[in-house]
């Protein structure tokens, strides 16, 4: 398979100075963090807040450089300033506020926004509005406006106006975490379904270990490094290790944990209630 993306030893250091530009101290965000995603794979960056993990979302995009080290984005390298605009196309961010990315008055044009600024033509655009927004289940919306939409719908018309510029990476930045939680399902759904059916590849920045379940594999970051990486079953079989991370589990997988700890025979790392009522059966 294709590698979407390659991070070498990537260092990220945030420098703080003082009012006449002087020097006042260094944050090292990202620390010498190598990995490599595969086209079509759904991958989650987990870990609490001040991980790193927006941070090492934001070089997917070019919206920040490493201090050292390199990521390629689709074979391009980011730092290289003649290749921002196909990094940019290649991997599209959507960022936790929906309200911040939806800036047309209706549905549809907010969507179609994004291939207009590329130069689509404009009958080829409506083809992508409408496809994308049938892939998030918004079509029934286009003529709406967003500001009449709840948080899920808007969170899902952001992602559709990624999906319009054809992107074959979408990065995900806590999209979940200013809705509730059938906002949240939609949107988890809605990107499940464009990994599945459309074989985009996804990248999925959380904090939420419910939202990791369904993913291919889980990085989770600590102090700007990556402490674990696994499959969703490998991560949480070590919930000791996550508590130590600051991190909970999902709900079903604790219950599971603490009825194993009580003398039921259980197998380490269920993920889910319907799973973990199988066993118990």
């Amino acid at each position: 398979m294709s590698k979407i993306v390659e991070i070498k030893k990537l260092l990220f250091d945030y420098i703080r100075r003082d009012e006449e530009g002087n020097v006042e101290g260094i944050t090292t965000a990202v620390d010498n963090v190598s990995l490599t995603i595969s086209q079509g794979d759904f991958v989650a960056i987990l870990g609490h807040n001040g991980s790193g993990k927006s941070t090492l979302a934001k070089h997917l995009n070019a919206i920040l450089y490493p201090t050292e080290g390199t990521v390629l984005v689709d074979g391009k390298d980011t730092s290289e300033e003649d290749n921002i605009w196909e990094v940019r196309q290649a991997a599209s961010m959507v960022f936790q506020n929906p309200d911040n990315q939806i800036i047309g008055q209706i549905v549809e044009e907010d969507v179609g926004f994004g291939p207009e600024n590329l130069g689509v033509p404009t009958p080829m655009i409506w083809e992508r509005v409408e496809k994308a927004l049938k892939a998030v289940n918004m079509y029934q919306f286009r003529s709406k406006s967003p500001n009449r939409l709840s948080g899920g719908q808007k969170q899902r018309v952001s992602i559709a106006g990624v999906l319009a510029m054809q992107p074959k990476c979408i990065v995900l930045d806590e999209p979940t975490a200013m809705l509730d939680p059938s906002g949240r399902e939609e949107v988890i759904e809605a990107i499940r379904e464009l990994n599945k059916k459309e074989n985009i590849t996804i990248i999925l920045i959380t904090h939420n270990m419910e939202e990791t379940i369904y993913a291919d594999k889980i990085y989770v970051m600590d102090e700007g490094k990556i402490a674990m990486e696994g499959t969703p079953r490998e991560i949480f079989s070590e919930v000791e290790k996550l508590k130590s991370l600051r991190l909970n589990v999902p709900q079903a997988t604790m219950l599971a944990y603490e009825l194993k700890k009580a003398g039921v025979p259980l197998p380490d790392g269920i993920l889910t209630k319907e799973e973990l009522i199988c066993h118990l059966s």
